[in-house]
């Protein structure tokens, strides 16, 4: 694992298919998002899709530290085997930046690691869809998208 308290450092510890977690803006931040993802989806996806589920959180909460204000939200949900996420903080945005405009390796890996990805006009905000298949017997149930 990562050995990081991912409790410690205020991650809810709930149960369920979903992730929604206010990251802190330290350096420690992407870390406890790797440890955050991990706890909830292991098991559920396969331990490949796990490792890029990891990356991406990583990267997108690596990018809302270093280029974001504010605070700076994950959320995550696994429903009927899809991954689908995202990471928002208070910042401007991205000025009309297309996903084929990726302006750092850490959104090109992004882009690499998921089925889509983009950013939501006139916010700080970058979505993506990773199509994971669940793990044999694992309890995902889908769940009302919000």
């Amino acid at each position: 694992m990562t050995g990081v308290d991912a409790r410690a450092l205020g991650y809810d510890g709930r149960i369920g298919d979903r992730l929604s977690l206010e990251v802190p803006r330290d350096v420690g931040g992407p870390a406890l998002s790797r440890a955050a993802v991990s706890d909830r989806f292991a098991g559920r996806v396969s331990p490949g899709e796990l490792e890029d589920l990891r990356v991406i959180v990583s990267e997108l909460t690596t990018n809302a530290l270093l280029h974001g204000t504010g605070e700076i939200r994950l959320r995550v949900s696994l429903d009927d085997g899809v991954v689908c996420g995202d990471v928002l903080d208070d910042g401007g945005g991205f000025a009309g930046m297309a996903p084929g405009a990726a302006r750092s390796s850490g959104l090109h890996m992004v882009g690499a690691l998921t089925e889509r990805w983009g950013v939501q006009d006139g916010a700080s905000r970058v979505w993506f869809v990773l199509a994971a298949q669940p793990v044999s017997g694992s309890p995902c149930v889908a769940t009302a998208r919000s």
